[in-house]
């Protein structure tokens, strides 16, 4: 079976860099492997230096690595219209949702504008792909990647509630029309928004089963050592277990492990970094992973091949 590994943490601590390596490393040992970028501000085309665009595309013809930038916005148009014609022939019918109802829809993503349940929908097409041994997933900063693994419990959950209406109102039509004597026979050919509510439903359930399987699905967040970064990633990783979402390991990347001798700051920049590496032992519990800090930015095969070395 297919193994994903995703990357989390704040913005601008190196997770990109971190999942090019990731999936370098596993295609170096033979796998074929995918990367996927879900980060609205993409930078796998940067870190690579070779074109990545919406489809997947051969990073390096030496080894079967392959990334895709994902641009979900295909997709919202495709849930506006599921959605909304779910809700328009409930209003049609009289029928209307409560506002917790209404509240579950448009916080699962489904309102214009947010992208995050399409994101989740295209990571779930490449999770089914067949060709990839590995998939490695470049997520958005923090908020972004809460929202996104909170997606599948919500959109089910308000998936279920819309079905469960429309089926009692096709129930009372249907005693009504026979009660009526009239339309018996007569066919409902609106049947395809309930058909579409109910496979979107059975995707989101299928997300959040393989999100929650050790033996599939590794979360590792990336932080730097400075005092803010331990802070939020103690806190997504606290989100994390609420979401019964496994995180395996920490990597603290831009560390300065020799600094230059008579440099003070250097030395004053290396001494703080090693006091925030303590802090995130203690408070963590997992295994941290130590990333040197490079010097200039992660271009390149070569560059990323340094990172992957450590990873």
């Amino acid at each position: 079976m297919t193994q994903y590994v995703l990357y989390g943490g704040k913005g601008g601590v190196g997770k990109t860099t971190c999942a090019a390596a990731t999936a370098l490393k596993y295609a170096r040992e033979g796998h074929s492997t995918l990367v996927v970028s879900t980060d609205p501000a993409h930078s796998l085309s940067d870190v690579f230096d070779a074109p990545v665009g919406d489809e997947p595309t051969r990073i390096h013809d030496d080894v079967d690595l392959w990334g895709v930038e994902i641009d979900p916005e295909d997709r919202i148009g495709q849930y506006r219209g599921q959605v909304g014609a779910a809700l328009e022939e409930l209003e049609d019918l009289g029928i209307s949702l409560d506002q917790s109802d209404v509240d579950d829809v448009l916080e699962a993503g489904v309102a214009p504008g947010t992208d995050e349940a399409a994101a989740l929908d295209l990571f779930l097409d490449y999770m089914d792909d067949p060709r990839y041994e590995y998939i490695v997933f470049d997520t958005a900063p923090t908020g972004h990647t809460l929202r996104l693994l909170k997606l599948p419990d919500v959109m089910s959950s308000a998936m279920g509630k819309l079905i469960s209406v429309r089926s009692q109102v096709s129930s009372l039509a249907d005693s009504v029309r026979s009660f009526m004597g009239s339309g018996e026979d007569d066919e409902d050919d609106d049947t395809e928004t309930d058909i579409d509510l109910e496979e979107l439903q059975d995707r989101m359930e299928r997300v959040a089963k393989v999100l929650r399987d050790p033996e599939r699905t590794e979360f590792r967040v990336v932080l730097i050592p400075e005092t803010m970064a331990v802070l939020e990633t103690e806190r997504l990783l606290a989100e994390l277990e609420s979401y019964d979402i496994p995180a395996s390991r920490a990597i603290v990347n831009k560390v300065i492990e020799d600094p230059t001798p008579g440099c003070e700051l250097c030395q004053d920049t290396h001494g703080s970094q090693q006091k925030r590496i303590e802090e995130a032992k203690e408070r963590f519990e997992l295994p941290l992973t130590l990333v040197p800090r490079l010097g200039g930015e992660v271009h390149g095969i070569e560059a990323v091949e340094t990172v992957a070395d450590r990873l």
